[in-house]
């Protein structure tokens, strides 16, 4: 199935605004890169960051349409990463979503992922993660 022009504007606008934040960005990757391991999963985008012995990934879910049990199907939760010996690392998750449909989405899911809400205009408006 082709992707949306909708699908590739949001993931643009996330690589942007990620890129802004100092990740590499690499799109839809084929397989896990280095530390980071996953099973039967492909995010949408990756980034990866390093400064100051700490390293830090990030997962990216672009949702044109929402669906909480499409999200949990995609199987994310095998996703783990280790960071170098004697480093420090973290990973996060992102569900990007289009204006107008926030109300798909089950707030719920701020437990593990930051939801980003992509406006007509490039706008962006981040909820964060409520894990600590």
């Amino acid at each position: 199935m082709a992707e949306s022009e909708t699908h590739r504007s949001m993931k643009s606008v996330v690589r942007r605004e990620l890129e802004l934040e100092g990740y590499r960005v690499v799109e839809e990757p084929p397989y896990p890169p280095g530390r980071v391991s996953w099973t039967s999963y492909r995010p949408d985008l990756l980034g990866y960051r390093s400064e100051g012995g700490r390293e830090e990934v990030v997962l990216v879910e672009c949702e044109t349409h929402p669906n909480m049990r499409r999200l949990e199907a995609k199987n994310s939760r095998s996703a783990w990463f280790q960071p170098q010996v004697l480093g420090q690392g973290s990973m996060r998750r992102v569900l990007a979503v289009p204006q107008g449909k926030l109300k798909a989405v089950d707030m719920r899911v701020r437990s593990v992922w930051e939801v980003w809400v992509i406006g007509s205009s490039a706008s962006l408006e981040k909820y964060p993660s409520l894990r600590r």
